[in-house]
């Protein structure tokens, strides 16, 4: 991975910083400061107002609006001239990246990053935006310099009035950042509030490409992980369906590195044939969790391979030799997204053999990356699956371990090509929320499929920040970067490493690993708990505008939640009490009878599942009998083998030599059921097959019922099946020669649900 190039004509008070994104622009001729005193203390001093700028490294709109906007001299002059200018890593400083994001969501009904805001010197925000062009020559991008000149004329002209609008915005904030309970706090009901978010989430499901709303398309980590839950908690199947339909098509699409492994953050289209092409550090471990966990309960070895491979990818460019995990991977390389991921179809021809090039056009396809405004066109396309393995494996009855297996060393030869290619950037931080993330994935992944690796990666980064990112006073800090710890720990450090702690202890149970999560809770009580309930996000700092306390999810797990799975696990473990109470009493704080149900509450929820299990006295660790030993060769989770019972008859029972006869096929389909008919609309579905073998026995054609037509999931798809009582009858002529034989009939069909189809099933049948 190469560094951010740097200009040495100018340089500001970025320079001192470790962040790489904040370096990038330290020889901006921007007079950027960091977050902190001196800035605001300067705007106060001068009454003017701050023009906040909030991105992150791996973020490819920052780079173009810093190549196009900060280094532009005559820009930087009148920013300089009528603001004081603060550059913030929204890495660094997560609690500020969310109180202006609401802002400018309150504001504008958009969000994203760069986040371009303006404030009064009280930190209050008048206007916001995102990316700004350097002139007017971009359409759809506004010009920066006049809305800066517009902004100065406002500001010094009508303060007043921009003083009275940040007032206002700062008061529709609120609600959004901060949580107020009713004075009649009822408990909520978690079952009834669980099921209004499975089927929320059931009505946001992409039935045809899988995940949730249209583009551009994220993973949504928190609904899959609570949909899994759900599954768990009251064993509805569709939401288990939700969930392995939406991990295959992620896996299937670009989104999905198929060369290198890893997810990129998101895709730009419904498909995820496109991606944004940035890796984020809290997207692997999220990801990696959820296909673990979707592999432990379906037995899919193609979903293992996901986790797997997620799990390889990280520890390779992701982990630092200190065993600490790094933040993102960029999106670019030398200004052009995409460029180290594209590939041209030609290109294949110069390292691929001719069989090579079969199978990687057989199984595989390039998606066109579309041409943005303001983008320069990256040469070639995104590489993608034309479907899921596993699904091709069943389809072509190629065993999914053989399939997969010519299919990496295909990729590898790709990932050899790829790799003497310029790199992007790396984003070298250890954020230690994120790391304690990981530290969970890789554990519960190292116990899961039997890899004692997976967890001495998880106890190798869990010792070394213990050791190094708490001071000799004991506070965490929320950063190991320059080979030192820094800034103050915020509450997701504290709740989501010793979540990363827990799961470890339950994976290689030492005292110490307890201890220390232990230990770390303790601290998060002192810090951020309120004597009214439930948790602040940060400590009670005079920089910030507000402090948070609410129950939603952003990009990671709320902060709140993971606390209360926190305590919840600790009461399991150690059946002390006061764990539980505060469980209970953060759950009734957040989750009362009149709060408004939202989608971005499902992690909150999944923790009160889980309370609610413990109340019933229901284990929530993994159980011994959840794991999966590395060498398993499972294909798809097979149908229950009463949904299709078959019987065979023959009539006559004993006909003549050289004369004809019927071989009757009865299959009886259980209500809810139903298998495909003998002709199929999609290639993806197994039609229904029947074969008849004797010795001297001829087949001469096999009446098939009229299918039955029901509507698919995609639009306008329709669907040929069988349900109910079904008969075939097969015509057999026998030879001259010789009696009735032993007869085998062959019959080989797929059973599915209204929502999901399962592993085709073979049987003979005797008659």
């Amino acid at each position: 991975m190469k560094p951010f190039e740097t200009n040495q004509c100018f340089t500001n008070p970025l320079a001192s910083s470790t962040s790489p994104y904040l370096k990038q622009h330290a020889h901006n001729p921007v007079y950027w400061y960091p977050w902190g005193k001196e800035a605001i203390e300067r705007a106060r001093a001068e009454n003017k107002p701050i023009h906040l700028s909030i991105g992150y490294s791996s973020c490819y709109w920052c780079h173009v609006m810093e190549r196009e906007v900060f280094e532009n001299l005559s820009i930087a002059s009148l920013m300089n001239r009528m603001c004081i200018n603060i550059k913030v890593d929204r890495e660094e400083h997560p609690a500020l990246d969310e109180i202006y994001m609401v802002a400018r969501q309150v504001m504008t009904r958009q969000g994203g990053w760069p986040n371009t805001l303006f404030l009064t010197p009280e930190l209050k925000p008048f206007y916001a935006g995102g990316t700004f062009a350097a002139d007017e020559s971009q359409a759809g991008r506004t010009s920066f310099p006049r809305l800066l000149e517009w902004l100065n004329f406002v500001w010094t002209t009508q303060e007043q009035e921009a003083r009275s609008i940040a007032d206002r915005v700062l008061e529709d904030m609120r609600p959004f950042l901060v949580h107020i309970p009713h004075d009649d706090v009822q408990v909520s009901d978690i079952s009834a509030r669980s099921g209004e978010l499975y089927h929320a989430l059931k009505k946001y499901h992409d039935e045809r490409s899988g995940g949730f709303f249209q583009a551009p398309k994220f993973p949504h980590e928190a609904y899959l992980s609570f949909l899994l839950h759900y599954h768990s908690a009251t064993g509805t199947q569709q939401a288990l369906d939700i969930v392995t339909h939406s991990l295959q098509k992620m896996a299937a699409g670009g989104i999905y590195d198929q060369v290198g492994c890893g997810f990129h953050r998101y895709a730009v289209d419904k498909e995820w044939y496109v991606p944004h092409f940035e890796k984020m550090l809290y997207n692997q471990a999220q990801l990696a969790r959820v296909y673990t966990d979707a592999a432990r309960i379906t037995a899919s070895p193609y979903l293992a391979d996901i986790a797997k491979g997620i799990l390889e990818f990280v520890g390779g460019p992701l982990t630092s030799g200190n065993g600490t995990f790094y933040s993102a991977i960029d999106a670019e390389t030398d200004g052009i997204e995409g460029a180290h991921y594209a590939w041209e179809a030609d290109e294949f021809n110069a390292f691929l053999t001719p069989q090579e090039i079969t199978l990687l056009t057989t199984f595989y396809a390039l998606a066109d990356i579309p041409h943005f405004p303001g983008h320069k066109k990256v040469k070639g396309q995104a590489l993608i699956l034309r479907k899921p393995l596993d699904e091709v494996a069943r389809e072509r009855n190629i065993p999914y371990l053989e399939l997969s297996a010519v299919c990496a060393q295909v990729m590898n030869k790709l990932l050899l090509r790829r790799n003497t290619r310029a790199a992007p950037s790396l984003d070298d931080k250890a954020i230690v929320s994120w790391n304690g993330l990981m530290i969970d994935a890789f554990a519960h992944a190292g116990k899961v499929f039997n890899r004692p690796g997976y967890t001495a990666r998880a106890r190798e980064a869990a010792d070394f920040l213990l050791e190094n990112a708490i001071d000799n006073t004991g506070k965490l800090h929320h950063i190991y970067a320059g080979n030192r710890p820094q800034l103050d720990a915020v509450l997701e450090d504290y709740a989501f490493l010793a979540k990363g702690l827990i799961t470890l202890w339950r994976v290689t149970p030492e005292e110490s690993l307890l201890e220390a999560a232990q230990s770390l809770m303790e601290s998060a009580e002192e810090l951020f708990a309120d004597e009214v309930r439930g948790y602040f996000s940060t400590q009670d700092v005079s920089d910030m505008l507000i402090r948070i306390k609410n129950c939603d999810d952003s990009a990671t797990p709320n902060a709140n939640a993971v606390m209360v799975e926190n305590l919840i696990n600790l009461y399991d473990i150690t059946k002390e009490k006061h764990y539980l109470d505060k469980a209970e009493s953060t759950v009734r704080f957040f989750l009362g009878a009149h709060v408004n149900l939202q989608v971005e509450h499902a992690s909150f929820i999944s923790a009160a599942l889980k309370l609610e299990q413990v109340r019933d006295g229901k284990a929530i660790g993994v159980t011994p009998e959840m794991f999966i030993n590395d060498t398993y060769a499972l294909e798809a989770k097979n149908a229950p083998s009463d949904a299709v019972v078959a019987s065979v008859a023959v009539f006559p029972a004993d006909p003549k030599p050289g004369g004809t006869f019927e071989l009757l096929l009865t299959l009886e389909i259980k209500d809810g059921w139903h298998i495909n008919a003998s002709k199929v609309n999609q290639p993806f579905l197994v039609p229904t097959g029947f074969d008849v073998q004797g010795n001297g026995v001829k087949l001469t054609k096999i009446d098939w019922p009229e299918p039955l037509r029901r509507p698919g999931q995609a639009d306008n798809e329709t669907l040929l099946v069988y349900e109910g009582l079904v008969n075939v009858t097969a015509h057999l002529k026998l030879s001259a020669s010789s009696r009735r034989p032993p007869i085998k009939a062959m019959l080989r069909f797929q059973a599915c649900t209204a929502s999901t189809c399962y592993a085709q099933r073979d049987v003979v049948l005797s008659a």
